[in-house]
């Protein structure tokens, strides 16, 4: 929905200023956008907690869920900032005089960035790997060859996000 507010977007981020300026539309997607997002990250708590009881006898498996369930607390605190803050920008910036589009601008952006790339391209992928891939090596020994392979994929997406945002920054 971020994407759709501003106007489309094929990386992992969109311009902090397209979204600014999109208006009531864009407000109104962000803001959606983003309780979606919430209550699908609080949403992922009870598959952490059944893949913790599932490969229970894993090694370091209760490891691995605390790392999940930091993903949903990142994830979710993210979410809600967003919906909460973006869209009331978002709207004054539409009213707003040259010069307080000006001082907006740079408000919203730091929202954006610590959300967007800080929060959920950064700091989340890093316990999403370590969730992710510790639970699929567990599931190598226990599980479907699928759930492996799913968790393993998944996780090593994690981790290369993570590992580029740390690295080139974006």
């Amino acid at each position: 929905m971020y994407s759709a507010a501003a106007g489309g977007s094929t990386g992992l981020t969109v311009e902090p200023s397209k979204l600014l300026a999109s208006g009531p539309n864009g407000a109104s997607l962000i803001r959606w956008g983003s309780l979606v997002d919430m209550f699908g990250y609080l949403s992922l708590a009870p598959v952490v907690v059944y893949l913790r009881d599932r490969y229970a006898s894993g090694r370091y498996v209760d490891l691995f869920a605390a790392a999940g369930l930091a993903v949903v607390i990142i994830g979710s605190i993210g979410a809600a900032s967003m919906a909460t803050a973006a869209p009331p920008m978002i709207t004054d910036y539409v009213a707003a005089s040259p010069a307080q589009r000006q001082a907006l601008l740079p408000a919203f952006a730091t929202l954006y960035r610590a959300v967007v790339l800080g929060l959920w391209q950064t700091l989340e992928t890093i316990p999403a790997a370590v969730w992710l891939l510790g639970t699929a090596s567990a599931a190598r020994r226990e599980g479907p060859r699928t759930i492996f392979l799913t968790l393993l994929l998944i996780g090593l997406l994690n981790a290369v996000i993570a590992l580029y945002r740390l690295t080139a920054g974006g």
